[in-house]
């Protein structure tokens, strides 16, 4: 896990050069220009900020060993500009057997002038989370194939066997340091990639994009200009800890609903019902952009934050640390609150400490420490997130997450508004379930709409 490796997968077949030469001439030409004749890309393009000819080059790289904080506090915080497949935390080889070595080498390499006595309180936390996970996995696991049993009567044994120790993981993993290495094929732009490289904030993202660009400048040294590094930033930018001591342990994520404006006779129904989302490119659908919801948040960062930054078409706030601690019912039942509180207490006692790195604390925070930010969703977008995230297949806090914005919603614009028909998953909104062998096992034929939102263990 200490060092990043990034690997090319694809790139467009054009070079960038070319490629937006092309494009630029196109837009200032009576003819359709020819491919290969060339301008100045660095004065007339790229130093003028006519960067959207940029865009037509894509890259597509395979980014290993990233710190799961540097994707969800990092690649995927705010750009909406990529596209990304994320490794499944359940398949992370740190929780089952870590590298402890490894991971104190990963502190040293990307926090050099950090005092030995912080690496040392930061590697001692990341241990001391992964011995309770270790500890209590295989007595969180037969608490999951208990809650299937009751939740999902219609779930087999080989279903029970698959997903118990994937539920169990799920929710233990809050004890898990998110510098647990993940792994992603990322595809970006030419222009976005430029724009990361010169704001990386965090010390893992400098070295992917410093790999990235080296690997770009050397297939391309045409277009070195374009990473100079003067122009970088200083890595000023960390999660904002609200909360200078650790405040206890919530059990369910909270969602409050800030604003909304709709209009139920202006509200165009969604009536494709295919699992192509057809709602931001067909025109009919336009109108529903203006509406909108507003929403504030307050969630575990690392797997139900990292979860919601999937659809971005939603714009969100900077997420800020509030001192809580999630702990979801299994653990609950599990009796782990006295344990989280002794924990945390620790995590929150670096934060007091105004000598530690806030990038590094930033780095090796839980999964289950707590975020707040807030949502904005024009209905489009909404419709889509809701078709996910209230579906049973989803991991249970983003599940309640997004059945308490629905339930905020209909007591502000009322139970009968159309658009709440359309906040449900494909087996309320198509009739069927589409998950096929992901099937959840819930009764689907007693199932109703009003019996369905209800709350889980699993």
């Amino acid at each position: 896990m200490s060092q990043i490796k990034i690997t090319q997968i694809a790139e467009t077949n054009v070079s960038p050069t070319l490629l937006a030469s092309h494009a630029a001439r196109m837009c200032y030409t009576a003819e359709s220009p020819k491919l290969g004749e060339t301008i100045d890309v660095k004065k007339r393009l790229f130093d003028t900020g006519h960067h959207s000819t940029l865009e037509h080059n894509y890259w597509t790289f395979m980014i290993e060993n990233i710190p799961v904080s540097s994707v969800v506090f990092g690649l995927h915080l705010t750009a909406p500009f990529y596209d990304t497949d994320q490794r499944s935390g359940r398949f992370s080889k740190m929780y089952d057997n870590p590298d402890m070595a490894d991971i104190k080498n990963t502190l040293e390499t990307y926090y050099p002038y950090e005092t030995s006595n912080h690496i040392n309180s930061a590697y001692n936390f990341i241990e001391r989370g992964l011995n309770v996970y270790a500890d209590n996995i295989k007595h969180v696991t037969e608490l999951a194939r208990d809650a299937i049993k009751r939740e999902r009567p219609m779930a087999n044994d080989k279903y029970i066997e698959s997903n118990a120790p994937k539920f169990a993981q799920e929710q233990l993993r809050g004890f898990v340091s998110m510098i647990a290495p993940t792994a992603l094929d990322w595809t970006v732009d030419l222009a976005t990639i430029c724009a990361f490289y010169r704001t990386a904030w965090t010390p893992f993202m400098r070295d992917v994009m410093d790999k990235i660009a080296m690997q770009i400048k050397t297939a391309h040294p045409d277009i070195a200009y374009m990473f100079d590094e003067k122009v970088r930033n200083d890595l000023r930018w960390w999660t904002p800890m609200f909360a200078q001591d650790y405040k206890g342990t919530n059990k369910h994520p909270v969602c409050a609903l800030l604003d909304s404006r709709y209009n139920d006779r202006k509200f165009c129904e969604n009536k494709s019902r295919d699992t192509v989302d057809t709602l931001q490119f067909d025109p009919e659908y336009m109108d529903n952009s203006l509406m909108y919801v507003r929403s504030r948040i307050h969630v575990d960062a690392g797997a139900t934050m990292g979860q919601d930054q999937r659809h971005r078409s939603i714009k969100r706030s900077a997420p800020v640390f509030t001192g809580y601690f999630y702990l979801p019912p299994l653990l609950d039942r599990a009796g782990l609150k006295p344990t989280a509180d002794t924990w945390m207490r620790d995590f929150y006692n670096m934060v007091k400490n105004p000598e530690f790195s806030r990038s590094m604390l930033t780095s090796v925070s839980p999964y289950g420490a707590m975020v707040q930010y807030e949502k904005y969703a024009d209905l489009n977008a909404l419709i889509h997130e809701q078709g996910k995230r209230t579906c049973w297949c989803a991991q249970e806090a983003i599940y309640h997450l997004a059945c308490h914005l629905r339930r905020a919603l209909a007591n502000a614009i009322g139970n009968d508004a159309a658009v709440l028909k359309y906040l449900t998953p494909p087996c309320l909104s198509m009739g069927h379930c589409v998950e096929g062998p992901r099937y959840c096992g819930r009764d689907l034929k007693n199932e109703t709409l009003a019996n369905y939102f209800r709350d889980r263990q699993i």
